[in-house]
């Protein structure tokens, strides 16, 4: 049986500490990975809310998406506020008077659970790019572990948004009999051509920027100027034109018109999002998990992608939006018909939204009337 969660104070990262309320738990020996790598005794930072019931069958398992940590909801008593804190809390959809919310950052992280920039206890240094090479389907057994950690043997539900979505489909695609329900947010069953191209030009603006150093530069400071890039084309895809038409039209931010160096409004808003970024984030993490996105495919290894998504015994329903660029709702159609024909109990809520990719995070009403429908159905 894993161990129970601790506090390993020596295990933290170097870049990225978890936050306040997250406890520590720790895998008991070496990890091994789908690609053949291994990871001594590594660590993941949770947070929970609720309370568990006397059968253990209310737990709810939220999966984080590329950047949020662990605190997806605030812990009252003047507590920050999380990144899905209007999902999350009594009488929200995933009300905390009833089910026990499980939120821990993903294996590869950078807030608290073992990722580039943890150390390496064999060496005593950040592992950089030395860190073995992950998937999806080692993010959701480390999940697992934290679950069955807290006592819990099979999870009510599993749910969260772009990556976290992904990893809650392979989640229920690894483990059938330990998942009931499913609910993807703006996530595909695999990675198509669009995403993967414009995770390329994400790694790429990271790799170009010389404070890299192939990875090692925990002692000489991150590559902020490629970070920074890479969120900046990451923020676009995340959004759509007609947002952006909506916001910002074409204001104009500063400076003069006619004149070089002046900035539209929507320049400052995605500048801004870019500058940020690397103060809480780490770049070896950012070109991990991109990586790892790029493998995501239920049917890798499993003869074909209805058999990989016909493995899911859960009930699914699929929330996405037709201006989400990076998982649009043709490729969420493609994978509810494989569960369809699998005779999964499946469903699509296409959510008119223009917020595109992060509308999970933003068309809660839509999104939480979903959820809550799944979950108390």
């Amino acid at each position: 049986m894993p161990a129970r969660p601790t506090e390993l104070e020596g295990a933290l990262p170097v870049v990225g500490l978890p936050p306040r309320h997250a406890r520590i738990y720790g895998y008991p020996g070496t990890l091994v990975l789908e690609g053949g790598g291994r990871l001594a005794e590594p660590v993941a930072a949770f947070e929970t809310w609720g309370e568990l019931d006397g059968e253990r069958s209310n737990a709810v398992l939220v999966v984080t998406g590329l950047s949020p940590s662990s605190h997806a909801a605030s812990h009252g008593g003047g507590d920050e506020p999380g990144w899905w804190e209007e999902m999350v809390g009594p009488g929200r959809p995933l009300d905390t008077d009833r089910w026990f919310v499980i939120c821990a950052n993903v294996l590869g992280g950078c807030h608290g659970t073992t990722g580039p920039s943890s150390r390496d206890p064999a060496t005593g240094a950040p592992y950089g790019m030395r860190f073995p090479f992950i998937t999806l389907r080692d993010i959701a057994a480390f999940q697992r572990e934290v679950v069955r950690a807290l006592g819990v043997e099979r999870l009510y539900a599993v749910t969260g948004g772009s990556l976290g979505g992904m990893i809650a489909l392979e989640y229920a695609a690894c483990f059938p009999s330990e998942v009931g329900r499913v609910c993807a947010m703006n996530a595909s069953g695999k990675t198509y051509p669009f995403a993967i191209a414009m995770h390329r030009l994400q790694r790429k603006a990271i790799f170009n920027d010389p404070a890299w150093r192939q990875g090692d530069y925990y002692g000489t400071g991150q590559p902020a100027a490629g970070l920074s890039l890479a969120r900046e084309i990451g923020t676009v895809s995340y959004r759509s034109a007609p947002e952006f038409e909506r916001r910002f039209g074409r204001a104009w931010k500063e400076g003069e018109p006619l004149t070089p160096g002046g900035l539209f409004e929507v320049e400052s808003y995605v500048g801004y999002q870019g500058a940020k970024y690397p103060i809480t984030y780490d770049a070896n993490t950012y070109i991990l998990l991109s990586w790892a996105m790029d493998t995501h495919d239920l049917g890798r290894g499993r003869g074909s992608f209805p058999q990989g998504a016909g493995r899911i015994e859960a009930e699914v329903v699929l929330v996405g939006t037709p201006s989400d660029l990076l998982t649009p709702t043709w490729e969420q159609a493609e994978l509810l018909a494989a569960l369809q024909a699998a005779g999964r109990d499946a469903d699509l809520v296409a959510v008119d939204a223009d917020t595109g990719h992060d509308s999970f995070l933003i068309a809660i009403p839509e999104f939480g009337t979903a959820l809550r429908q799944l979950l108390e159905g």
